[in-house]
């Protein structure tokens, strides 16, 4: 897997912030990564939908 560059995730970060449905697909995503068995990819989804939701 690649590693994700900073323009990258401040672009997810930012799409993140203004659209619920493109967090619900990131989470989904994510989840769909774990299941299938692609770990680090899943975990990679799950710490950028986890910053991108602090509260």
């Amino acid at each position: 897997m690649m590693a994700l560059t900073k323009d990258f995730k401040d672009t997810i970060q930012a799409r993140a912030q203004r659209d619920s449905a493109f967090r619900k697909a990131l989470l989904q995503g994510g989840v769909e990564c774990l299941l299938a068995g692609d770990v680090d990819t899943g975990k990679a989804v799950a710490r950028l939908y986890q910053r991108d939701n602090r509260v």
